[in-house]
């Protein structure tokens, strides 16, 4: 599976890959939620209640056009700034799947 989360040049949005919504069973909501250090998040199912939760797309598995984006230009910018990663730039992340955690968890370290 590739669970990949990209960050495209205009750093407005964050797109989540198909995969690691595929890999936490289909959920309804996703968090994302971030170390203090801002060097990892996690994407994890949950409530629509949840402070950080969002709803993912009804027909994202089923319609090869539809994608998973989440926007937040003060989030995405300070994630890059706090990795030393450049605005105005592509950036690609690697996740793993953690089963007992029903988590992904992607470095943004240096873009691994």
């Amino acid at each position: 599976m590739n669970l990949l989360v990209t960050i495209p040049a205009e750093s407005r949005r964050m797109n989540v890959g198909k995969d690691v919504i595929r890999v936490l069973g289909s959920p309804t909501y996703i968090c994302v939620l971030q170390r203090k250090d801002r060097k990892s998040i996690v994407i994890t199912p949950c409530t629509a209640e949840h402070p950080m939760s969002f709803k993912v797309p009804d027909r994202l598995l089923t319609d090869g056009q539809c994608r998973m984006m989440i926007n937040g230009i003060q989030f995405i910018q300070a994630l890059l700034e706090a990795n030393g990663l450049a605005a105005g730039k592509d950036h690609q992340f690697k996740g793993r799947y953690d089963a007992e955690k029903n988590a992904v968890i992607i470095s943004l370290k240096n873009g691994e």
